[in-house]
């Protein structure tokens, strides 16, 4: 029958094991991603390492840094639980009983005898005000507050297994279950966290595609396609090609809607976005620039070639029953240039085209497709 004495070694070291690898890893995600509670949940753990090593030699040591796990354990769940709406009031407790317990740190130092009665004082304090605090989170913070919750009931087993005065079973040291806890509390906490951070990270990755993408088309917003097209005019005249930029109407689009029977025109703009993007290649860029008007940039193309995109664009409007409009026809009036110089002024060049466009409505022009003169050197626009 194997020594049991030697089980606790192999347990302290697997648990402790795990409790420094879930450390590592809460300080390099909480630096590559800059998220705060990770980082006071591994001060959490560098605090409650040595405390746990130190439990027997120096219990009063022990004590001092279990009320430092405490004071870090707090903090990560203020910052990562946040302070708004039903939890403003309890943030408000957590935060000030956890700014507390840090100077109470440098006073359990000094009076060390008295440190496992400061945390006998501290530990109902602390249970008291994070149970509120989760149970106010608790429908707004769905479904990583579980592991948050879990992790902190584990902290609190830890610390009462520490104080427990109740032997193992057999020659297993009553230390063995405190460090189990700890391990329990570094994976739930840090899981809850991850989670948490993947959330807020996808969230704030879709209030940055609001603000850069047209919700209806897909095409880039206005603003970020002008950027777009003064990187695009300067980077093709420094690799020593050209670049075009186009202006798009629908010509007809009160036609499609009558036709189709549809009561607003977002199916014959969406139609129309999806035949200009099938004719771009990865790295040009397209928006909806007003209501049946969109502007096209194209990279790097040869001279006269813009011309055939063109009428490849005007020739997907016509297959509209490919984009969702069976039975009609996109008519498209464009109007583009080609641009080889890179001072120009894109919303010069811009009110070129869009003047090129009215005038074709005016004029009633047959012709679908004007190209302007190339704008080469230093000419003028």
């Amino acid at each position: 029958m194997p020594d049991i004495s030697h089980l606790s070694i192999y347990l302290s070291g697997a648990f402790g094991g795990i409790c420094v690898l879930v450390l590592l890893l809460s300080l390099l995600i909480g630096y590559a991603y800059t998220e705060r509670m990770l980082w006071w949940h591994a001060g959490a753990l560098a605090a409650a390492l040595p405390a746990q090593g130190l439990s027997e030699s120096s219990p009063q040591l022990s004590a001092m840094l279990w009320v430092a796990q405490l004071a870090f354990a707090a903090r990560a769940l203020c910052v990562a639980a946040g302070s708004s709406g039903a939890l403003r009031l309890p943030a408000i407790v957590l935060q000030a009983l956890s700014f507390s317990l840090i100077p109470l740190v440098g006073i359990a130092l000094v009076f060390l005898p008295f440190s496992a009665g400061l945390l006998g004082l501290l530990l109902p304090p602390w249970a008291a005000v994070t149970g509120w605090y989760i149970f106010r989170a608790w429908n707004q913070s769905k479904p990583w507050i579980a592991w948050m919750a879990f992790g902190q009931l584990a902290l609190l087993a830890q610390h009462l297994l520490w104080r427990s005065a109740v032997p193992g079973l057999g020659q297993i040291d009553p230390h063995v279950g405190s460090l189990a806890a700890l391990a329990v509390f570094a994976i739930s906490i840090y899981l809850g966290m991850v989670w948490f951070s993947r959330l807020r990270a996808e969230n704030a990755l879709r209030v940055e595609a609001r603000e850069r993408v047209d919700p209806l088309t897909g095409l880039a917003m206005p603003r970020v396609f002008f950027d777009r097209v003064d990187g695009a005019i300067v980077r093709s005249h420094n690799l020593g090609y050209a670049c075009a930029l186009m202006l798009i109407r629908v010509d007809n689009i009160e036609e499609v809607v009558a036709e189709q029977g549809l009561d607003n025109s977002e199916r014959v703009v969406l139609a129309a976005s999806r035949a200009i993007a099938g004719t771009l290649r990865s790295h040009d860029s397209a928006a909806r620039l007003t209501g049946n008007c969109f502007g096209v940039m194209v990279e790097g193309i040869a001279e006269g070639t813009a011309n055939d995109l063109a009428t490849r664009v005007l020739a997907n409007g016509l297959r509209a029953g490919e984009w969702g409009l069976t039975g009609s026809e996109l008519q498209l009036q464009i109007a583009l240039v080609e641009i080889d110089r890179a001072d120009i002024q894109s919303p010069a060049v811009l009110r070129k085209l869009e003047e090129a466009l009215q005038e074709m409505a005016d004029h009633h022009d047959s012709s679908r497709i004007r190209m302007l003169p190339r704008i080469r050197g230093k000419q003028g626009a």
